[in-house]
Order: C-alpha cells, then structure tokens, then sequence
C-alpha cells in the first residue's frame, strides 16, 4: 500500500470519525425522545433533504471533486468562485421549492408552518456543508473538511438535546437544532478554504462541461437514494408513518454502521487513485484500485460479522423498549445490505468515476434501485418489515455483483486473493475471540466486550500483515510528529 494512502488516511481520520459517529448515535438516542410516528416524519424529511441535494447540487459537487484541482490558477479559481455563489443562490431558490413540494407529497396531514421552515433551514444548511466538504476534500484541505464533516453531527447532536429537554420533543425542534449547528460549522470552515466570496456570474463553458460530466451521476445518485430510503416510502405508504419509525432505527443503523466503518478508509482514496491514474495510466494505477478494495473489506467484513455477534447486546443496551423487537430482527440485515451497498459505491463504482465513464455508475445504481424497490415491495408483502429488509438486501447484493462484473470486464479491476484470505482469516479470529466471552449484562461490559473483538482483529490483521503495519505506525507517527513541530 502506498505512504500517501497512509498519510492521507490519517489525516482525514477524525473528519471520518467524529461526524458519523454522531449519527450513529443520535440514531439511539432519538428513540428515546420521539415516539415511532414523530420518528417516522424526522426520517422522511431526512429522506427529502437527501433528495433535494441529489436533484439541485449533486451534478455540481460531483464535478468539483473531481476536477477543483484543474482551477488551481488566479483567473481559474476566481472564475470558479463566481460560478459557484451563482450555482448556490439559483440551488438555494430550486431546493426550497422543491422541500415544500415534497412535504405536501410525503405527509397524508397538514404539516406546520414551523416544520417546513425548519426543514428549509436543515436542507440548506446540511446541503451546502456537504458540498463544500466535497470541495474542501479535493484540495485536501484537511481541517475545513474536518470542521464541515464534524460540526453538525456533534453540535446538533448537543443542542438537540438541550432543545428536545427544554422546549419540546418534536421533530420541528430537532431540525432547527441540526440547522443551527451546520450554520456554525459553514461560518467557522469556510473561511479556511480557498473560496472567496465573489460576484455571481455563470460560465456557460464551465457550466456544459460541469454538466456533462455530473448530470449522469445526479442520475445514478438518485437512483442510488431510492435504494437506500426507497423502504421507508415503501412502509409508509403501506402501513403509514408510525412504521417507518420502527423500521427506521435498525435501517438507520445498518446504514450508518457501514457507511461509519467505510468512511474510516475512504476519505482519501478517491483522491489517491485520481492521482496514481494520472502518474501511471489506468493500467499502470490497478493496484492502487486492489489496495483500496481490500482496505475497504477489511473494514466491512468485521462490521458485519460484529452486528450478527452483538446484534441484541446493543440493541437492548441502546435502543428504547417499543423499538427493541423490530430492530433485534432487521438490524443484522440492514448491516449487510449496507455493507454491499458500500463497497459497490465506494469500490467498484468509483472506477467508472475515476475513468470519467459515470454513466456506468448511473446502469449499477439503476439496478440496485429498481430491484430494491421490487424486492423490497415483495418482501414487505410475503414477511412484513422484516422481508423488506431482506428484500433490499438481496437487491444490494445483485447489484454489487453487477457492478464488480461490469468493472472487471471494461477496465480490469481486482481484489487480490491473498487480501481476502487474510481479512477473512482475521475476522473468523475475531469470531473465536467473542465466542469465549459471557453475555454482556450491561452497556460498559457491553463496551470492554467489543473492544476486546476489535482488538483481536486488529492483533490478527498486524500479524498477516507485518510489513504494512510497521508502515502504517511509522506515517501515523511521522504526522504525529509533524503536527507537534
């Protein structure tokens, strides 16, 4: 594996970190605040704010992560800033109009004046975070990023509490809370970014060819959210809100779990193999697609294995009693169809972006959308919340084959053998490890528990891979010593 993954690696490790465990504990803490329909709306609006970026912003995003580096130049980066207040006040303008409509869509009631205002005002704020976190990532500019991708997990985690225990435990409250603090997060790193704030002005050519190359994926990134919030309007418009906020939390869960453990390692890859492709070509920058690969499974393979071993330990430690049954049945599948969802975009999917083929991505995602959708009716018809679940997560599975297949055949991607053996090898010592340990009867039993798991796949890992850990303790040492200097 290469020093700049490793470095890179490190650097964006606390961005990769602090944000998403935030969500993942909110994912908790919410059920013990929000009733299952409460819940349920708070999901769906979080499913409409995602909409809304993938439809107004992602095109735009998707190009500047990819190519902000080509606009390293005075006149190039002042041209860029223009276009980019211009893109934001006409995406600002379409995301607003878009939220009220999907409200009236997705709600059967009358929703409040102050829960539209307050989705309006998460939309635009958690919208503009992501994407200038997008930006900030491309150019490496670690600790904007870090700020952006931290700042509104973690202080919306903190004044939603305050908020939910002293004004009102709805989901309007929670949404300001959330909004408040991805203002502060957009005051505090933009001004650490190379962006200026400058005149609107469209540049047409700079517009067709942003176009070009993220419309196809503001097509496979929509179709890719039906895939992962397509259950929830499934349910709801089945068996109505109150049970969209029972199969919320083991779904959210699942989700955020491997979109957690992924986020772990992938924070620079995308970048890295942008780079090794220009350095060596794109057969010359393979390898670096296999070690990617294979540093994401080894994050995945012990997330799942972890959510089958631990599966009722946390729930019942962690989730709030109505919840508790649902989410013991869906959560270890959820975790899986995440997994599978993860590594196809963050692995096999990010060689067609890479390789500048994203209409490629938008077949995979195709896929995986409709086959979710049918399964996932399907499956909710024949076994309840349950089978939708299992549904999605045949769907991811298929689909994930596809994409793996589709990348293989047209660029010549791989996972090396010997990667897969070992990270299976490890997880199965990880395995043995819990086998030998009592039930947990509390949440810090709970907590030493999964520690020990992670340290004996950690233990295993350093020892079939002797030579890269050395190296991965050496750079993790060196920026250590490079910060405190």
């Amino acid at each position: 594996m290469r020093p700049r993954l490793f470095r890179q690696t490190i650097l964006y490790l606390p961005a990769q970190v602090v944000g998403p465990f935030s969500q993942m504990a909110a994912a908790f803490i919410w059920t013990h605040w929000l009733g299952p329909e409460a819940l349920g709306a708070y999901a769906i609006i979080w499913a409409v704010q995602e909409l809304t970026y993938l439809l107004v912003l992602s095109w735009w995003s998707s190009y500047v992560q990819r190519f902000v580096t080509t606009h390293d130049g005075e006149a190039e980066g002042a041209s860029l800033d223009r276009m980019e207040v211009a893109i934001q006040i006409l995406a600002g303008i379409a995301q607003t109009a878009l939220v009220v409509a999907a409200i009236a869509i997705a709600f059967d009631k009358t929703i409040s004046i102050d829960l539209v205002l307050a989705t309006i005002a998460f939309t635009l704020t958690r919208n503009l975070g992501t994407h200038f976190a997008s930006r900030a990532r491309a150019r490496f500019e670690t600790v904007a990023f870090t700020l952006l991708q931290a700042i509104g997990p973690t202080v919306g985690l903190a004044f939603g509490l305050i908020a939910l225990s002293s004004i009102a435990a709805t989901p309007a409250v929670l949404l300001w809370s959330y909004a408040a603090a991805q203002l502060l997060g957009l005051m505090v790193a933009l001004p650490l970014m190379r962006f200026e704030l400058r005149g609107p002005q469209i540049d047409w050519r700079l517009f067709e060819r942003a176009w070009q190359y993220g419309a196809p994926l503001l097509l496979a990134a929509v179709l890719a959210w039906v895939s992962v919030q397509g259950i929830r309007f499934i349910v709801e418009y089945e068996q109505g809100p109150a049970a969209v906020g029972l199969v919320t939390v083991g779904w959210w869960l699942g989700l955020r779990l491997t979109a957690f453990s992924a986020l772990l390692v992938t924070g620079a890859s995308f970048n890295v193999m942008v780079e090794r492709v220009r350095e060596l070509g794109g057969v010359g920058a393979l390898p670096q697609f296999a070690t990617n690969g294979a540093l994401l499974l080894a994050v995945l393979a012990p997330s799942v294995v972890g959510a089958f071993l631990f599966n009722t330990d946390i729930v019942d430690a962690l989730v709030a009693a109505p919840y508790r049954a649902i989410t013991v049945a869906i959560l270890p599948m959820a975790i899986a169809a995440g997994a599978l969802h993860a590594f196809r975009d963050h692995a096999t999917d990010q060689t067609f972006l890479v390789y500048e083929r994203t209409k490629l991505a938008a077949l995979s995602t195709g896929l995986e959308a409709v086959l979710t959708v049918l399964m996932c009716w399907a499956g909710l018809r024949i076994a309840g919340v349950y089978g939708a679940v299992v549904g999605c997560m045949i769907a991811a599975a298929i689909a994930m084959a596809f994409s793996f297949a589709l990348a293989r055949t047209l660029f010549g991607y791989y996972l090396r053998w010997a990667d897969v053996a070992r990270i299976a090898v490890a997880t199965a010592a990880m395995a043995a490890a819990q086998s030998f340990m009592p039930d947990a009867s509390s949440w810090s039993r709970l907590a030493i528990e999964i520690g020990a798991c992670a340290a004996a796949y950690l233990a295993a890992m350093a020892a079939l891979y002797p030579a890269l850990s050395n190296q991965f303790f050496d750079a993790a040492r060196l920026e250590l010593q490079r910060r405190a200097a």
